[in-house]
């Protein structure tokens, strides 16, 4: 699905209380996920934490497509291994001056309504984020989008498919990164895998 046809079948809004009382509820099959955009997203926005969004069917606007939230963040290259630091400073241009975090925004939720799953929405959705943080009406620098994705081989598919890529290139260095005792590693994996999209790679 192409984002210009994703568009002219969906609409876009920022979800609010008044929005989700009119439309069916959202299921995604992933009960948190459930939770934080039938309730935890309206605390999330009073504390100024991220802004949830949603898409609807616009032959049937009770019927919400997909939602995610997004916030500021950045990728700091102090907490990189230098295996991982060559990667991102690798993407600066010559003459340009390492800095020690880059600009992103962190796509904090995610999810595609079951009812619409398989059928190219979810990556529709991708397309749009890319789309609209490389746009020139973007009001802030913008290098990364970046996510904290579950580390499941379905979601990790749907991001490598959406051309993510791992920010620490093992599991051991994110958990080093994040404070993990490594040896834990063998008999429990991470949760989640840090990922990233350069987007000045939309031209």
């Amino acid at each position: 699905m192409t984002l210009a046809d994703f568009l002219n079948r969906c609409s876009f809004a920022r979800l609010s209380s008044e929005l989700l009382q009119s439309c069916n509820p959202f299921k995604c099959g992933n009960e948190d996920l459930d939770e934080f955009f039938r309730e935890d997203f309206r605390l999330y926005g009073e504390k100024l934490l991220g802004k949830t969004y949603v898409f609807r069917l616009r032959e049937r606007p009770e019927s919400i497509v997909a939602a995610f939230t997004i916030s500021n963040d950045s990728i700091r290259i102090k907490q990189l291994a230098p295996e991982d630091k060559a990667k991102i400073e690798y993407v600066t241009e010559n003459g340009e001056k390492n800095l020690r975090r880059y600009p992103g925004v962190l796509v904090g939720r995610l999810g595609t309504n079951i009812e619409f799953a398989k059928q190219g929405f979810g990556s529709a959705v991708m397309d749009f984020i890319k789309a609209w943080f490389r746009s020139d009406e973007n009001k802030t620098g913008c290098r990364f989008i970046i996510v904290d994705a579950i580390n499941k081989p379905e979601v990790i598919h749907y991001y490598q498919k959406n051309n993510f890529k791992f920010l620490y290139s093992s599991e051991i260095n994110e958990a080093r990164a994040l404070g993990i005792n490594v040896k834990t590693l063998g008999e429990k994996p991470l949760h989640t895998r840090l990922m990233y999209f350069d987007l000045i790679d939309i031209k």
